[in-house]
């Protein structure tokens, strides 16, 4: 699902229709940023090779790279669509925080807003941080379905937190999916087991620890991130799941641990994901709703 679609540009005589989509609408330094771009020629018509470049793209209204000289020429009716990361040229072009990205000098439509996010450094264990340092971090989880951004609460779940970003950060979360939703209740996922296509094992997937609760005063209202478990009180390990609404029957017996800043609407998508009903009235859904990547970013400055 496109998060970022732009709009297609008025046909103007003597210049080709242009169009371009990001698949997402934050971008972590270091990390692959896809975009397509997309030429279609009513007539014959020449274009600036740049336009078929990534040069063609702008930050804050400046290109990215050193636009090359030359023409393209497109035959009447022609459609053309290349892609392209975009991540090499927005580390140097891009600062921390929000910029407007465009293409062509405004020929493809309005800019959209970015927002840009420096990742966790390499070499940190999780496991024995401290809670004021794990206070400085998030998680960006980025699904088929959008992002979502969350923060953490390790003044309310140290460990849970701790096992949190260290699964994150090992990608253990990557290719995972969300296996039981409901759109009233909560979406649950992180079971290593779904990346498999034996249906018959989901739920059931555990991680490389287990945890001690960490039952608080925190309600699980819309975009608390809470730990699942079993009978054991003790028995959390991998396997999370995100409010979609409020359920005070929860509360003192699943251990929140953070909250969803950004990306409501990747909630609500995953959330309304049709598929098979279970006894407990929660969904499995017929179509993958699948994390593609949870990536640990430092929290922006206060």
């Amino acid at each position: 699902m496109m998060i970022a679609t732009l709009a297609l540009a008025a046909a103007l005589f003597g210049e080709p229709q242009v169009s371009w989509s990001a698949s997402q609408k934050a971008y972590v330094k270091g990390m692959p940023f896809p975009v397509k771009v997309e030429l279609a020629a009513s007539t014959s018509e020449e274009v600036p090779v740049w336009m078929a470049e990534a040069s063609g793209f702008t930050v804050n209204g400046k290109p990215i790279g050193k636009r090359s000289t030359g023409k393209l020429m497109l035959a009447a009716g022609a459609k053309f669509s290349i892609e392209f990361d975009l991540g090499p040229q927005l580390a140097d072009a891009a600062a921390a925080g929000e910029f407007k990205l465009g293409f062509a000098d405004g020929k493809g439509g309005a800019d959209i807003g970015v927002t840009c996010w420096e990742p966790a450094p390499a070499g940190l264990d999780f496991m024995k941080m401290e809670p004021a340092d794990l206070a400085k971090y998030q998680v960006l989880m980025n699904t088929n379905r959008g992002a979502m951004r969350f923060e953490m609460w390790p003044d309310v779940a140290p460990g849970h937190v701790r096992n949190f970003l260290d699964l994150c950060y090992t990608k253990f979360y990557d290719s995972t999916q969300f296996h039981r939703v409901k759109n009233d209740f909560m979406i649950q996922g992180g079971d290593p087991n779904t990346k498999s296509d034996n249906q018959a094992g989901w739920g059931m997937g555990n991680g490389p620890r287990m945890l001690k609760a960490e039952f608080s005063k925190k309600h699980h209202e819309r975009g608390v991130l809470s730990m699942a478990r079993g009978g054991d009180p003790d028995s959390a390990s991998c396997q999370f799941f995100v409010m979609t609404g409020a359920a005070p029957f929860l509360d003192g017996k699943y251990s929140t641990f953070g909250k969803l800043l950004d990306g409501d609407e990747t909630l609500e998508a995953i959330g309304n994901a049709k598929g098979l009903v279970g006894g407990d009235g929660t969904i499995r859904p017929r179509d993958p709703q699948k994390i593609l990547s949870a990536i640990v970013i430092r929290a922006p400055a206060k």
